[in-house]
């Protein structure tokens, strides 16, 4: 008897965990990428993502992480709650002051739908080449 009590506790609980999974599809995003080409001597670029919650459930989004200290990520609130259709704007700002070349930032999205990593990507010109002589 008590090892059909244990067993069925287990099951249970096992089925408790699979339901709580998050719904990795319950959001749709309009990008997963942004590109800029920035002119010489702008060193503050700006990105927007959309994103849509698709399922029948609300999505809470509970934080915005970013790869360093120069790329910033906003939600107009957080914890931001999402309702089924309705959808939010990102806004992700990236400061290239002193960099040239490809450079390339994460912002990782973490929500009751599980973790998503969007980039932002700016071709910086190098200010020596665009000197005139």
């Amino acid at each position: 008897m008590k090892i059909k009590l244990c067993c069925l506790l287990v099951l249970l609980l096992a089925l408790r965990l699979v339901s709580a999974a998050p719904d990795l599809t319950a959001l749709k995003w309009d990008a997963e990428s942004k590109q800029c080409a920035p002119k010489p001597g702008e060193v503050n670029l700006a990105f927007t993502f959309v994103c849509t919650n698709v399922s029948n459930n609300e999505v809470s989004i509970t934080a915005l992480r970013t790869s360093c200290g120069c790329t910033v990520a906003e939600l107009p609130s957080t914890p931001y709650r999402l309702e089924p259709g309705s959808n939010v704007a990102i806004h992700v700002s990236m400061n290239v002051a002193g960099k040239y070349g490809l450079v390339t930032k994460s912002v990782s999205v973490e929500s009751s739908a599980g973790v998503k990593t969007l980039l932002v990507s700016a071709n910086v010109p190098d200010p020596k080449s665009s000197d005139p002589k």
